[in-house]
């Protein structure tokens, strides 16, 4: 997984027992990879600046590259995998239109097993956003038949999944009424703007543990104009995307602050839009049972954390209390995505995404010709699927 923040590349390795939904899956380990010269490259395009068609080749071999530390420590941790799942790099993202760019076919080679990528294409053709993408696997990984929870992920972007506890039929059709009451929704920027800050006011490419901010005071009124800029974002109700930037609208709205103070501003403006869009949500869970859990680099910003807490009125914690460290929550999900889309399992919800019905692979199965984890039938796939429901 290589998120829209553009910071390096993180991988899991997952054992997925069991079929369709069904299945369960156990993280075994994870890796991260720098991104190194790619990174500015990779913003330019993000930030719609021309390219030759020879960089654009150049990047999608280059960024398959960049995954093979990471890939290889992990083959040499837990062994040979069945299947990878790759999510490639955002480019760009303003449905139906979507780029998430990366050859695959290096990772094919170099690790001899079939690799699933372009996992959006399919529900963004079914007339869905195309995102969040990951709600059923955090219902996979996450749920709990007695308690309502909230998985927020503070990456470049953030987004939150509502997790409701088990419905009361205890029939045969308990799984599909659970599915179904599922909610996810995109917010606003996160990481992209306070990172941006980072580089721009400081010098760093991100400010470690928010310390940088955790020195200043946040502006009562640029506080307030920020969160209003952000909460549009998740008042438009669509998935967000690089075409969504609101980066230089925010700076500007921190002109004539100290950095410190810039930083905290942002941080505080942040997290409290984020807390807020979660709780006025009218799929949010009021009571203070409901548990809230994050994950990606957000979660080591302090003052981001808090200010989440305070507008949310409840502890935060990380994913970390469930098994799941944060920085390997969405690449363990683009396993459970794919191990799902293998077995003929539709991977985003009609209710996040919008897109219609629609049973099949989703995403592009690249197959090595020596590898057995698609082998099984569709039929059996489907019976998997009909026993979880």
């Amino acid at each position: 997984m290589t998120g829209t923040s553009i910071d390096a590349v993180d991988a899991a390795a997952v054992r997925i027992d069991g079929r369709g939904l069904r299945a369960r899956a156990t993280l075994l380990g994870a890796a991260t990879a720098p991104l190194a010269g790619l990174r500015d490259r990779l913003r330019a395009v993000q930030r719609q600046e021309p390219r030759p068609a020879a960089e654009f080749a150049a990047l999608a071999r280059e960024l398959a590259l960049a995954h093979l530390p990471a890939l290889r420590e992990l083959v040499g941790a837990h062994g040979q995998p069945s299947l990878l799942v790759v999510h490639g790099q955002t480019l760009f993202h303003a449905p139906p239109t979507s780029l998430q760019w990366i050859n695959a076919a290096p990772l094919m080679t170099e690790l001899g097993c079939d690799v699933l990528f372009d996992l959006r294409s399919r529900d963004i053709a079914l007339g869905g956003q195309g995102a969040p993408i990951t709600p059923l696997a955090d219902w996979m990984l996450f749920r709990d038949s007695r308690r309502t929870r909230v998985i927020v992920n503070l990456g470049g972007f953030a987004n939150a999944t509502l997790l409701p506890r088990a419905p009361l039929n205890r029939g045969s059709r308990r799984a599909i009424e659970w599915i179904d009451a599922i909610r996810g929704f995109d917010i606003c920027l996160c990481n992209q703007l306070l990172d941006h800050l980072a580089r721009t006011r400081i010098g760093q490419a991100f400010d470690r543990d928010g310390e940088r901010a955790s020195r200043g005071t946040p502006s009562a009124a640029q506080h307030d104009e920020l969160e209003r800029l952000l909460r549009a974002q998740a008042d438009a109700k669509r998935s967000l995307g690089t075409a969504d930037e609101v980066v230089a609208q925010a700076e500007r709205s921190l002109r004539g602050l100290t950095d410190e103070d810039a930083l905290a501003t942002a941080a505080a403006a942040v997290g409290t839009a984020i807390g807020r869009v979660i709780d006025g949500s009218s799929d949010a869970p009021k009571s203070r049972a409901a548990e809230v859990f994050a994950a990606g680099g957000g979660v080591h910003h302090r003052m981001l954390m808090r200010a989440i807490g305070r507008a949310l009125g409840r502890d935060v914690r990380s994913t970390q209390a469930l098994g799941i460290a944060p920085a390997a929550r969405e690449a363990t999900a683009m396993a459970v995505l794919g191990a799902l889309s293998a077995d003929g399992v539709p991977i985003t919800l009609p209710a996040v995404t919008g897109r219609q019905e629609g049973h099949g692979l989703d995403g592009v199965l690249l197959r090595s010709g020596t590898n057995s984890f698609t082998k099984h039938s569709q039929s059996a796939a489907t019976k998997s699927q009909s026993q979880a429901r």
